[in-house]
């Protein structure tokens, strides 16, 4: 009863955020989506760079593309996929590799398609289409904790029990697993709702998870054992996707379509948070904007594309930031070889060009923020 009582008052808050403009003088800070046309400078909001390369070829593995980055328990975990086979390998923090987790074309291959991965217990879970894993530590596999299709590719784990953040239509906000079977949704608070938009998990170790949507003007932060409301989005100048759907009660399914299409507004496209800054990217209409907001002062920097003057090397687009306040760039090595210097007074880049097309080994981009 506790725990239902719980998702009520999740549910209520969600409502609120969803389907009323967020209330003034709240209290809650407010995330500013502001356009920008500014050219920054790396070095303006970026402390030292460094190039990790992950030493895949001195260990004899094949490694493909990176599709994501995680620091658990003090290591490097990499999603990768190549061909066919998609894989979490652990390095150290200086690209030493340690084992391969979990493999859907090694060993036993029960876990088909892994797609995300946290510490429990003393374990690994994974997140897989089919349910959720526990791999030891030496990627030796363990068992099947819960059997089910699963409609999302992010989960959190919390008082023994897994949050699956969905992204498929159909299936509420998040659905909640436990161990011995029993199953719970949260629901959209709108049934049209529940077939638009994705939600992304930005998690920052076990003790920072936040929920951000497209769809709503609300951040959501995880406390005891609910979301709660974090920090209210603003665009500037431009609806947000919430309120350009709020304003079509009235309208067909059809007509609701062309007016979203013919009417410019702001979505979140990654966001990043850990417990000093927030950096997120996003669309206002066809203009796309990086945000870095540190989280002290609320001091916020808006530039539309970032050059690395550091070194004269490549700014991609980041994919993990860490508690240490380092955001994770994968560069692939076609970028790394075919890179111009773009600052001509910097070329310690070219260095690492000459070392990575001798190694073949990928890199990733870890820069401190200031």
């Amino acid at each position: 009863m506790k725990h239902t009582n719980i998702i009520l008052l999740f549910v209520t808050l969600f409502v609120a955020s969803c389907t009323e403009k967020p209330v003034e003088n709240s209290g809650l800070p407010e995330i500013l989506l502001k356009k920008s046309q500014d050219i920054l400078p790396i070095s303006s909001f970026v402390e030292n760079l460094e190039y990790l390369e992950l030493k895949v070829n001195e260990a004899k593995i094949e490694f493909g593309d990176i599709l994501n980055v995680k620091e658990l328990d003090g290591d490097l975990i990499i999603l990768q996929r190549r061909a066919r086979e998609i894989s979490f390998i652990r390095f150290t923090q200086k690209g030493d590799f340690k084992n391969t987790i979990v493999s859907n074309k090694e060993g036993s291959g029960r876990i088909k398609n892994p797609l995300d991965i946290i510490s429990y217990q003393k374990d690994f879970a994974v997140l897989a289409e089919d349910g959720i894993y526990i791999v030891g530590k030496d990627g030796k596999y363990k068992s099947k904790l819960v059997a089910a299709k699963m409609p999302g590719t992010k989960f959190f784990e919390s008082k023994n029990q897994f949050y699956v953040v969905n992204d498929v239509p159909g299936y509420g906000l998040y659905t909640v697993y436990s161990p011995n079977g029993k199953v719970k949704k949260v629901k959209f608070p709108e049934e049209r709702l529940k077939d638009l938009g994705r939600s992304n998990l930005a998690a920052s170790g076990a003790a920072a998870i936040s929920l951000v949507s497209s769809y709503s003007d609300t951040v959501f932060a995880y406390n005891n054992s609910a979301f709660q409301p974090e920090y209210l989005i603003e665009s500037d100048g431009y609806p947000s996707f919430a309120e350009v759907w709020r304003n079509t009660d009235d309208k067909d399914d059809i007509k609701t379509l062309k007016y979203i299409h013919n009417t410019h507004h702001s979505k979140i496209k990654s966001y990043f948070e850990n417990k000093n800054y927030i950096f997120l990217t996003y669309w206002l209409g066809s203009h796309q904007t990086t945000a870095l907001i540190k989280k002290k002062d609320w001091e916020a920097t808006y530039f539309t594309e970032a050059v690395n003057n550091i070194d004269g090397g490549i700014w991609d687009n980041p994919s993990y930031l860490s508690p240490k306040n380092e955001l994770y760039i994968p560069i692939t090595a076609y970028k790394v070889g075919g890179h111009k210097i773009s600052d001509k007074r910097h070329k310690e880049f070219e260095k690492v060009q000459l070392h990575i097309a001798a190694s073949g080994n990928p890199v990733l981009m870890r820069c401190r923020l200031k």
